[in-house]
């Protein structure tokens, strides 16, 4: 057990993780982080956290890692907490990521809020199928996509069921054509800006079926 959070930051040359693999569990941090990883380019691999298992009590945040194509290595974790700002998962400037399968293992409740930015390559939310609901953060916002041109699909978000606290944004994502994998939820909250959903930037938007359930 590690019990305080895993942060490395400004790590230019660090390929991978190799080294952890016996780590069982993280804790967080002051700020509410379990794992903090961020300006990696050379990161390619977060293999090294495959010995992880059950609860991650802090939020998840990566940021700026040129070369990660894939959460592989977190397949274990069931649940993940949230931070202070009220973000469970939080993926900014990924610009080779392919897949969230590697987060397929976590199911329930995710109690913060979902914001995946800059990630050009991603294509689906497939791995988050078993998340039944997505709290919001300190904005007041509970699902943030944005800047994510290959994005086709929302089905990835096809458990989620019930009341969505916060906003749902959607900004900059040229290739989705629907909002199909939506259809459970029942109600929308709003942000402090007051918004509820904003749809932007949605060139190829043919239908808001997926909102029938509201």
């Amino acid at each position: 057990a590690l019990p305080g959070a895993l942060t490395i930051q400004n790590a230019a040359q660090l390929a991978s993780l190799d080294g952890l693999e016996n780590i069982t569990t993280i804790g967080k941090n002051d700020a509410g982080k379990s794992i903090r990883l961020w300006e990696m380019p050379a990161l390619q691999s977060l293999s090294g956290l495959r010995g992880l298992a059950g609860a991650l009590p802090g939020a998840l945040t990566v940021q700026n890692a040129a070369q990660l194509a894939s959460l592989d290595g977190l397949e274990n974790i069931t649940t993940i907490g949230k931070d202070d700002d009220g973000d469970s998962i939080w993926l900014f400037q990924m610009p080779a990521l392919q897949s969230l399968s590697g987060l397929r293992g976590l199911a329930g409740a995710l109690p913060g809020a979902l914001t995946i930015q800059n990630a050009a390559q991603l294509a689906a939310l497939d791995g988050l199928e078993n998340i039944t609901t997505i709290g919001k953060n300190f904005a007041g916002n509970s699902i943030c996509l944005f800047q994510m041109p290959a994005l086709q699909s929302l089905s990835g978000l096809r458990g989620l069921a019930g009341a969505l606290p916060g906003a749902l944004l959607i900004v900059n994502v040229a290739q989705l054509a629907s909002l199909d994998g939506l259809e459970n939820i029942t109600s929308i909250g709003k942000n402090g800006a007051g918004i509820g959903i904003r749809l932007e930037q949605m060139p190829s938007l043919q239908s808001l079926s997926g909102l029938r359930g509201l």
